[in-house]
């Protein structure tokens, strides 16, 4: 590292522009992370703070949250067979509505069997089954202005909902707000008539034979596909479970795209400077080699070099990637950035910009060391 350090107190203003592009680089591939993870997190937040191993959607070739429906002895099939945990069935509805003062809002509701281990915890007002008609909200309804007491009337079925608790968290699915109701709620506004059963009557108990999916938590060794042949239906496990949400695939890898783009951007970058500046170093290259020095000697001291110049500019955007967040916490903006993530990206930044360093560097082996000595090659 002895050359390689030389260089560096040398030929400062050079080596700060090139390490503020890696610098920006990292900033770049650091921050899209954050904001690809939060974008999964905006869409499926819902689903990852669910406590199942797996969900059981009604049998299809391309099951989603919207259009699957699960009859009442599939999930009754799930809970008595042998090595489920866990088996509770949950409705699913995407549904247009307005509050009491004609804001419409678009929202995912979720209906929960009584006592449900999916039940979130509130923060502020009651728990969930208090009331018949009363609804817990996730945070974002509460930041847009709904309150507890306020009612909400769901579109086309004129179903009316009282918010009587509020989530901690953000709880979306496909984007949408969650809003958790008890499970016969859910079910009369998913599969009964507008307005609910007539004055005086109830609805038939076919209404209430019917939910979306079964969320399972299972026990090792147990035998899926037999499962699902038993009882009609297609079970997933948590990385399919959150695929299965509207736009979840598309979204990741679009940003995957985006970040092995930027991979390759630094690579080339870091390749191209490394490159020239061999070049411009030939007849010093050529002389140390003339004292002696062999080609592995030199390739080592550039990949050191490139080493601790790829670690600065990455320490440095990584640092302003942390204050970035920090300023974005308590904002709209969906970033998430945690310790594997970040640790993932800098690995990559680093392993991206030493394949550049060693594409450039491989032109050392070919000096020849009669340059020094003044002669043309």
């Amino acid at each position: 590292m002895f050359i390689a350090i030389r260089d560096l107190m040398f030929a400062k203003g050079r080596f700060v522009m090139v390490g503020t592009v890696v610098a920006l680089v990292s900033f770049l591939v650091i921050i899209l992370s954050g904001m690809s993870s939060g974008l999964v997190k905006a869409n499926i937040s819902g689903l990852m703070a669910l406590p199942a191993t797996h969900i059981a959607f009604e049998w299809t070739d391309h099951p989603s949250y919207r259009n699957t429906m699960v009859e009442r002895y599939m999930w009754e099939g799930w809970q008595s067979a042998h090595g489920i945990e866990v088996a509770e069935p949950l409705g699913h509805t995407v549904f247009n509505a307005r509050t009491e003062d004609g804001k419409p809002i678009e929202i995912a509701l979720w209906g929960l069997a009584p006592d449900s281990i999916v039940e979130p915890v509130v923060v502020s007002g009651e728990q969930l089954g208090r009331r018949e008609n009363g609804v817990v909200i996730s945070r974002d309804l509460r930041d847009d202005g709904l309150k507890i007491g306020d009612t909400i009337i769901l579109d086309r079925v004129l179903t009316e909902l009282v918010v009587i608790g509020v989530v901690e968290e953000s709880r979306n699915i496909g984007h949408l707000p969650i809003i958790y109701a008890p499970l016969r709620k859910w079910q009369e506004a998913t599969y009964g008539p507008p307005g609910g059963a007539p004055p005086g009557e109830e609805l038939p108990d076919v209404v209430f034979d019917f939910v979306s999916v079964v969320m399972l938590r299972l026990e090792d060794g147990v035998d899926i596909a037999a499962l699902d042949d038993e009882h009609e239906t297609l079970t997933m496990d948590r990385l399919a479970y959150y695929a299965a949400s509207t736009g979840y695939t598309s979204e990741v890898r679009s940003v995957r795209m985006i970040q092995i783009l930027l991979f390759v951007i630094s690579a080339v970058v870091i390749g191209a400077f490394f490159s020239i500046w061999t070049i411009q170093r030939t007849k010093e290259i050529g002389l140390v080699k003339a004292l002696g020095a062999s080609n592995w000697y030199l390739i080592r001291d550039a990949l050191g070099q490139a080493f601790v110049l790829i670690a600065c500019g990455i320490l440095v955007g990584t640092a302003f990637a942390l204050v970035f967040k920090q300023r974005v916490a308590n904002t709209e903006l969906p970033f998430m950035l945690e310790v594997d993530t970040l640790t993932g990206a800098m690995i990559a930044l680093m392993i991206a910009g030493l394949i550049g360093a060693v594409m450039s560097v491989n032109r050392i082996t070919r000096v020849d060391p009669i340059i020094a000595l003044g002669r043309v090659q």
